[in-house]
């Protein structure tokens, strides 16, 4: 599990970029390997709708595979020289999304001119795809939520760094919402929930109360939606919390916060996801956290804590209710 979740950091929040020009290296003509064209391709039309009109007949570019093995970087470009270089090693464990959001980030740099922008809205959540070195604290454990309806966003401020600040960063849903409930699930006293659903309904409500035995496990994860496409809550002992979503049989983190210890003035016991308004909105312990894109299917949801990637039979599930909420 450890060494799982090294390479899961290390895909996601590794961004060093060699930007600065130094050495003698850059691009006199277009050379793109064809495994990156389809997303340099994406990068001229973004470009063009948002006014730029990207033209690299004239500057040049190269884009090409490097193999440094030694954890540096993911991706980087020399300013000025349109020359990028990606990490072969990783760019093969990538999601698509990701994959995506490296080229973008590079590209800033090599054709946009920008230098990394590391500033935070008020959630905890980048401003910027160019957040990267250098970083402070925990910074470098925050990953960019370049995913759903926030994609947009980013992809304008990449193009326009005084782009506003968007409405999802501002929004806080309250815990207290009056709902008219129908039951559809409830357990109690049991050790872990694993819940399939046959015909769930597009609106709904699941809460989760537990107790997180001390000192006894690694890890404890929520998840809910279908084996190829799900969401999470992941909190690791020690480390923190991840909010993420699981596509292409890789866990993507979209949100990190490192407070475990008190979440709303109280150890964390309770997690809640509803699907409503047209969002997914979580809370933990009855504060709203983030939220995300509607799901359009939902064949489980899970909950266990592991040690050791085995399961804890002492975790305690107080109560697993699920609702269909109007």
């Amino acid at each position: 599990m450890q060494k799982i979740f090294f390479l899961l950091l290390t895909v996601l929040l590794i961004s060093a970029c060699g930007a600065d020009g130094t050495e003698e290296i850059g691009a006199t003509s277009y050379e793109v390997d064809p495994v990156f064209e389809p997303y340099v391709q994406e990068f001229i039309q973004e470009g063009a709708k948002r006014g730029h009109d990207i033209d690299f007949s004239d500057s040049g570019l190269k884009i090409e595979f490097t193999d440094v093995g030694d954890n540096s970087f993911l991706g980087r470009c020399w300013l000025g020289r349109h020359h990028v270089q990606i990490d072969k090693g990783y760019w093969f464990s990538f999601s698509e999304r990701f994959r995506s959001y490296l080229l973008y980030h590079e590209l800033g740099h090599c054709e946009l001119d920008q230098r990394h922008r590391n500033e935070l809205f008020d959630n905890n959540v980048w401003k910027s795809i160019m957040r990267g070195d250098p970083f402070t604290g925990i910074e470098p454990r925050i990953p960019t939520p370049y995913f759903g309806f926030r994609k947009e966003y980013y992809i304008d401020e990449l193009f326009d760094p005084n782009t506003p600040d968007p409405e999802w960063s501002r929004v806080d849903y309250p815990y207290d919402q009056t709902f008219e409930r129908s039951l559809l699930v409830e357990k109690s006293e049991v050790s872990r929930v694993s819940e399939r659903y046959s015909s769930p309904p597009d609106t709904y409500e699941m809460e989760a109360i537990f107790e997180l035995p001390p000192d006894q496990l690694d890890r404890t994860r929520f998840e809910w939606g279908t084996n190829s496409f799900h969401y999470y809550i992941n909190v690791i002992n020690g480390w923190g919390y991840y909010i993420g979503v699981h596509e292409e049989q890789l866990d993507n983190n979209i949100y990190y916060s490192n407070n475990t210890t008190l979440v709303n003035n109280k150890p964390i016991e309770k997690f809640t996801i509803r699907q409503h308004d047209g969002v997914t909105q979580v809370f933990i312990n009855d504060l709203f956290i983030f939220h995300l894109d509607p799901l359009s299917e939902l064949d489980y949801s899970r909950l266990e804590a592991t040690k050791d990637d085995v399961f804890i039979n002492s975790f305690g599930v107080t109560s697993f209710v699920v609702n269909e909420i109007e």
